[in-house]
């Protein structure tokens, strides 16, 4: 007993370290839609579970008595569909056509059954909250873009199938790389990338080459001096 109050004692007079990181306490309720419907049962199991969903709209469909929306928060390419009926907390934000696509939206509810066919759950609304509205002029619609009409929006194409499709790919193979040479006691290091592509003025940072790019011609070689002559001497006349 008395080892356990000296070391209660110790714990509580040592200060505590700051808290850097904020606290989040209104994302604790949020879940992840690949969470929901990503299972093997495409979330069949999670019927009649309470859930909080945060996402962008993909897609709005008001029916004026209710109202279908597509959710995706970028955990997986299928979003969520929720189905608000008009007597919904916050409805307002889609009678009077505020959400539109793009939109940053927090919507809570229960999961049911779907009795459509492209899905098999959905999420029963109860409540739909706007977290950040979306301009009209969003370019991303709900149809398929053009690679050349992506490159002109890099900061909106990951939200796009296409591009999510291609992270992945890339996401896996690249931790299936790493993971193969860790575990074989490999270091992951980052070294200069010597290459013959000319990108973006880097050919005229530094040059690697064995050729002689100075322009000058090279110094002609002196000639060897000749041997001297076999059997010695002096070199002086002979005289008779």
């Amino acid at each position: 007993l008395s080892v356990s109050a000296t070391a209660s004692t110790k714990e509580t007079s040592e200060p505590t370290s700051v808290q850097r990181v904020p606290a989040r306490d209104a994302f604790n309720g949020r879940i992840r839609v690949v969470d929901i419907k990503g299972g093997a049962d495409e979330g069949m199991s999670n019927v009649g579970k309470d859930y909080e969903v945060r996402g962008w709209v993909r897609t709005v469909r008001d029916q004026k008595t209710f109202a279908f929306i597509e959710i995706n928060d970028g955990s997986t390419l299928a979003g969520l569909q929720a189905v608000l009926q008009a007597d919904c907390e916050g409805y307002s934000c889609i009678s009077d056509k505020s959400l539109s696509t793009g939109a940053a939206v927090l919507v809570k509810g229960k999961l049911v059954e779907s009795v459509g066919s492209n899905q098999k759950v959905e999420l029963a609304g109860t409540k739909i909250e706007v977290i950040g509205d979306c301009p009209t002029d969003y370019p991303l619609q709900k149809k398929r873009h053009t690679m050349e009409f992506l490159r002109g929006i890099a900061h909106l194409r990951p939200r796009t199938n296409m591009i999510g499709a291609v992270t992945r790919v890339r996401n896996a193979l690249a931790y299936a790389t790493h993971t193969f040479f860790q575990e074989r006691k490999f270091l992951y290091v980052n070294t200069p990338i010597i290459t013959a592509s000319d990108c973006e003025g880097a050919g005229e940072q530094f040059l690697v080459t064995t050729l002689d790019v100075s322009g000058k011609e090279a110094p002609k070689e002196t000639p060897p001096p000749p041997p001297p002559p076999k059997g010695g001497g002096g070199g002086g006349a002979d005289v008779r």
